[in-house]
């Protein structure tokens, strides 16, 4: 502020803005929401023309007569090359096309006032001319490019390669990098001088001293940027839009209009540019679209025009429309537009969506569904388990390959080595591979709770495993007969049952603990647990465990998981672990009916028997003798007590089981209880060659 009269050069007359006085400028700094999928929209140029279809098309009323073309600014023609310049383009998957051009007679220094306030305006600190020369262009037309000291690239030479072994490369923030085989690097006759696309090289970056410059502008692979970025740890302007795709046929207009600014600011004179091509760069695509296809999209018919003309305002070509179908060529900076919903959805976009009038009538159609939808399974999965106190785990479908290959094979039911999928070009040893089973990184989970002083858990992951087919060609080209994509259903329980209280015992977890939840969880399905079988089981992974089958089909097994792998995890208490095939039991709960009956009006009767019996026999064994006997009264079989000791033969043991008989229709006298209990028993004996306990 100031207070009183200021006096002023006698050159400023009256009626002079003051602004221009003190060189202030007012302006609107415009933030929008830019959405991943939309690259193309990373810079004022693709803004703007987005902008203008909007415009042109769009609900805002009475604005159409201010709205003009969309025009890069003039670039004046180049002069004839006299630049020495050799470009080569060896990485050919990570760079199709490379251009460069050289600068001689640059003067380094501050930028012009307007440009610094500019660039301010949207965050970003001028450095110099040349340098904010290369940001103006990636921020107006969206291509990253980069300027050399030209003095300092030897043999005046460029190559675009993979790194040799042993190669580093100190970057522009001073820290020396060991460069990974699988990294892409502009290089001169000698050594790198850039990570292409991601971060420039401190010795090649411009300074006050420099006097030639050699400015590149090059499509980089979206794939090796990322991954390049993501192991150097790296986020940049640059990486940010070359690993989202940037504009094929904006390379040559952004480095021409860089080279302007360049020359305008800081002098010089330029050449014409060098250009390599190695490979075949992203091109636009075809996408037919039914005339009555976008009517049921939208709602309602758009006339013929107005579609036209939107398609036409977002750089979207018709290449014929014959009335029933539309042929479009969409560009190749949309990558986003991709089916024909896409290109609707576009059209609805520019149109306006509050331009769609509500219908009067909702029609809908009855749709019938043969099964149970597997997404309504997994949500009754995961919300029963999330109701018995689980919490639930989404781990990576990438995993580490020494935990199969330390470990071995896992049998039928598990992973066979020479069925695991490696990965081309993994981003690290710990994602080298896609994993076949959902156990480890649970292990995983579990030690690092356990770091952090939470023992005791319960926790569930509903994920898909990924495999070779049992009998794939590795040649093929179909997917579905190269790869198993299986969804299974994890769940962990280790440490103790409840916290730890004055008023309750201490109770560790334990395999009984594992099956009751996992019984509850199937008896919540629908599956009837007296249908479910059980088998011992002892693999690479269950030391002390069984395998489940339901009406003929292997559903899972679960049990205790070995304490060496649980160890190399660096897990040291006991886990617990089931591991069910969710589309298996999606098929069992689509052929069972969950049925409403009254209560009981008649009383039921309990009967118990002692048994003695050999070692090996399961109480499983029992349950399935006694139900085959007596299917209409007898309700249920339970376990209450187990004895081995004195009394007992060698090798023999001792089981108390009760079983609940119930007549729905009538109350139950002795004499029918008596028979039923005596088939039971029978059954029994000759299933088991049980002995009943006197």
């Amino acid at each position: 502020s100031h207070d009183g009269i200021i006096e002023l050069e006698e050159k400023w007359t009256p009626g002079t803005p003051v602004a221009s006085v003190y060189n202030v400028e007012s302006d609107t700094v415009l933030e929008i929401g830019l959405t991943p999928n939309r690259n193309d929209g990373m810079s004022h140029f693709g803004v703007a023309r987005d902008l203008r279809a909007g415009l042109l098309n769009g609900t805002v009323e009475g604005i159409h007569e201010f709205v003009g073309d969309v025009n890069v600014p003039a670039i004046p023609p180049l002069p004839a090359s006299n630049g020495p310049f050799q470009l080569s383009i060896e990485s050919v998957e990570g760079c199709p096309r490379y251009l460069g051009l050289l600068i001689e007679g640059v003067q380094v220094g501050p930028s012009p006032d307007s440009v610094q306030r500019r660039l301010q305006a949207i965050g970003v600190n001028p450095q110099n001319n040349v340098v904010d020369a290369t940001t103006y262009v990636l921020h107006e037309l969206g291509q990253p490019l980069h300027a050399f000291d030209a003095d300092t690239i030897e043999g005046e030479t460029i190559k675009v390669r993979h790194p040799y072994p042993g190669e580093k490369l100190v970057t522009l923030d001073g820290e020396e990098r060991t460069l990974h085989k699988d990294d892409q690097v502009i290089a001169d006759a000698n050594k790198p001088i850039c990570l292409a696309g991601v971060f420039g090289g401190k010795s090649s970056g411009v300074s006050k001293s420099t006097t030639r410059v050699f400015l590149e502008s090059a499509y980089f692979n979206p794939v090796t940027t990322r991954k390049m970025a993501k192991r150097h740890g790296l986020s940049t302007d640059a990486s940010f839009r070359f690993e989202r795709g940037v504009d094929p046929e904006m390379l040559e207009r952004a480095l021409s209009r860089a080279a302007a600014l360049i020359s305008e600011w800081a002098g010089g004179s330029v050449t014409t540019i060098h250009e390599a091509n190695a490979g075949t760069l992203p091109a636009g695509r075809e996408v037919h679209l039914e005339w009555q296809q976008m009517r049921r999209l939208i709602g309602i018919s758009l006339e013929k025009d107005t579609v036209h003309g939107i398609l036409n305002d977002l750089d979207i070509t018709v290449r014929s429309d014959d009335g029933k179908m539309l042929i479009l060529n969409v560009p190749a900076y949309r990558r986003d537009v991709t089916r024909p919903a896409d290109v609707v959805e576009e059209i609805l976009r520019i149109y306006g969506f509050d331009k769609i009038p509500l219908p009067e009538r909702l029609v809908s159609a009855a749709s019938y569904q043969v099964g149970v939808p597997e997404e309504s399974i997994r949500l009754q999965i995961a919300n029963f388990l999330v109701n018995r106190g689980f919490q639930e785990m989404m781990n990576n479908s990438m995993t580490r390959a020494s935990y199969t290959q330390e470990l071995g094979e896992d049998g039928e039911d598990g992973w066979v080595l020479s069925r695991q999928i490696a990965l081309l070009n993994p981003l690290s040893s710990d994602l080298g591979v896609m994993r076949q089973s959902l156990l480890f990184q649970g292990l995983e989970a579990i030690a690092r709770n356990a770091n952090y002083q939470r023992p005791n858990l319960r926790l569930f992951e509903l994920g898909k495993i990924y495999q070779h087919g049992k009998n794939s060609v590795e040649t093929s080209k179909n997917a579905a007969q190269r790869y198993e994509e299986t969804e299974r259903l994890a769940v962990f329980m280790t440490g103790t049952a409840s916290p730890e209280n004055w008023n309750n015992a201490f109770t560790e977890i334990d395999a009984y603990a594992l099956k009751t939840e996992v019984y509850n969880l199937l008896a919540s399905l629908g599956i009837s647990i007296a249908t479910v079988r059980e088998s011992s089981l002892k693999t690479a992974l269950i030391s002390e465990g069984v395998e489940l089958s339901c009406q003929g089909q292997n559903i899972g097994r679960m049990g205790k998981v070995q304490s060496v792998v649980a160890s190399k995890q660096g897990v040291k208490q006991d886990v617990f672990w089931a591991d069910l095939a969710v589309s298996t039991l999606t098929k069992i709960i689509g052929r069972s009916r969950i049925k409403a009956k009254d209560l009981a009006k008649f009383p039921h009767v309990r009967r118990d028997l002692s048994l003695i019996l050999k070692a090996g026999t399961t109480f499983g064994s029992i349950r399935d003798a006694a139900m085959k006997a007596e299917k209409t009264l007898l309700k249920r079989v339970g376990l209450f007590d187990v004895y081995e000791g004195e009394n007992l033969d060698p090798g023999h043991y001792s089981y108390a089981i009760s079983l609940i008989l119930q007549d729905e229709e009538k109350t139950l006298n002795e004499k029918r209880i008596e028979q039923s209990v005596q088939r039971i028993l029978d059954s029994i004996i000759q299933a088991t060659g049980a002995q009943l306990r006197e």
